[in-house]
């Protein structure tokens, strides 16, 4: 029990210790805070967080995967661009939370981080922790976790003319201007899965994969 509570509260110190250096004195606009949560809630919202992310990432996956084989890699770069967004604000809506995918290098621009985000964003690329970490604000609880590159996550933001194919560069090139997700070796922390769950928040599960 006790190795568990230090990997809960550890990155949480790490990211307060940040945000006093940088921010000044803790309270402050902009610095982080995060009120008390029991060892039974920290260990539900992980465990909630970690589920959610997990089948939320297989949705879209599916389906990025379906394109790419029927359509080829063009058509799945425009899945992305125009399907990706909705189908996570869609499972939002069914879960009862509040999900996006964000990171410091972005593609699309809609998906910036907020400054709690961006903080958190910047203590796991310095720290490269491995773990999912919660916080509890006015708003609820926020969870996060870190995005890694997979192998097949290198056709799309892996090293341009080495792991992505010229279709896919110009499809890139086309659908996102200013794109800066690329570049990336396997298993790089590419960003992060932030889950705010309000308050009084009642799981459900997904019927698809949890019948």
């Amino acid at each position: 029990m006790k190795q568990v509570f230090k990997l809960l509260i550890l990155p949480l110190i790490i990211i307060l210790l940040t945000s006093c250096q940088s921010n000044g004195k803790q309270g402050e606009k902009g610095s982080l805070y995060s009120e008390p949560l029991s060892y039974q809630d920290s260990i539900f919202y992980i465990n909630e967080g970690t589920r959610l992310a997990k089948q939320m990432y297989a949705g879209i996956l599916m389906h990025l995967n379906k394109a790419l084989d029927e359509q080829g890699p063009y058509e799945a770069v425009k899945y992305c661009n125009h399907k990706a967004l909705p189908l996570t604000d869609s499972l939002s809506k069914h879960y009862g939370i509040k999900a996006k995918r964000t990171s410091l290098k972005l593609r699309n621009p809609q998906n910036a981080p907020d400054s709690l985000e961006k903080q958190v964003l910047q203590m796991y690329a310095q720290t490269l922790s491995k773990k999912p970490m919660i916080l509890k604000t006015k708003e609820g609880v926020r969870f996060f976790t870190p995005i890694y590159v997979a192998e097949l996550c290198l056709t799309c933001h892996g090293v341009p003319n080495q792991d992505i194919p010229d279709v896919t560069l110009i499809a890139l090139k086309q659908l996102y201007p200013n794109d800066q997700a690329k570049n990336y070796e396997l298993y790089d922390i590419r960003g992060v899965w932030s889950i705010l769950f309000p308050p009084h928040y009642k799981p459900i599960n997904n019927p698809t994969t949890n019948p």
